[in-house]
């Protein structure tokens, strides 16, 4: 018996989350995603939080066990951590002390649940940290440069807080470690190609994070960037960030950690 085709998306946000999740579950794509994550070595590290700056990025796999994840916690639990990721996805640009809307207090509060770019970070040091981190950098000093020409200033300390590697992260002997990041990833992609098809997988390949996949099924693929825009002018207008993300809550009709719109 030959296994289901993915169905023919141009995005993951197109996708059935739930319907998606009971796929990945039957196919036991769950239990080999846990797999490749206990494959990883015990490390330690100084617990600093600086790679927590913002949510990482997830293959779509990751993205659904999140979901279940989430989905398992209190009604004012997921509506905290809803808020957060809008919060993160609209208004993170203007507010340099925005974290991942997992860490708390300085504590990732799914530490044993994090996404693999989260358990890759310290473990493939980049070639010259210095440079990379230069590119990180660079890349935000664009985007800040966008931005300001449509008349919304950027701190720049948003800026000067990408972290492109770290050379912190210990095993239980002191030792650095090292991984090959991309054999670990594509074991990962390649869970993702069972549920979309190559084209998606390889285009959102571990690039969106839990507040812009959220964004996506809540506003629409192409929508995102036009809102933050616009909310960014308002606030710095003089009107209230707590106020215009309530607004975009009620507007959005979100029930849940899906970000699905009420029926």
């Amino acid at each position: 018996m030959t296994s289901p085709q993915p169905p023919d998306l141009e995005s993951s946000a197109q996708a059935d989350p739930e319907k998606m999740a009971r796929r990945a579950s039957t196919a036991g794509l769950f239990d080999q995603l846990r797999r490749v994550y206990a494959a990883f070595p015990a490390t330690t590290c100084e617990n600093c939080a600086r790679c927590c700056f913002e949510s990482p990025g997830l293959f779509y796999v990751e993205y659904l066990r999140l979901l279940g994840l989430v989905a398992a916690l209190s009604q004012p639990r997921q509506q905290e951590l809803l808020t957060r990721a809008f919060g993160e996805l609209l208004f993170s640009w203007i507010e340099p002390e925005r974290t991942c809307i997992f860490l708390d207090t300085g504590r990732c509060v799914i530490y044993e649940d994090r996404p693999l770019a989260c358990r890759l970070f310290g473990l493939v040091p980049a070639a010259d940290r210095d440079a990379a981190e230069a590119q990180a950098r660079f890349a935000a000093r664009q985007e800040a440069r966008r931005l300001g020409q449509l008349g919304i200033a950027i701190p720049e300390a948003v800026v000067q807080r990408s972290l492109a590697s770290c050379d912190k992260v210990r095993d239980a002997q002191g030792n650095r470690v090292s991984l090959d990041a991309e054999a670990v990833a594509a074991r990962v992609a390649r869970l993702d190609a069972v549920l979309l098809p190559e084209r998606v997988v390889i285009r959102e390949f571990c690039f969106r994070s839990l507040p812009d996949r959220l964004g996506a099924a809540a506003f629409g693929e192409g929508a995102i960037d036009g809102l933050r825009v616009d909310l960014l002018r308002r606030v710095q207008a003089g009107e209230s960030v707590k106020e215009l993300l309530e607004l975009v809550l009620a507007q959005a009709g979100t029930t849940g950690p899906t970000g699905k719109r009420r029926s």
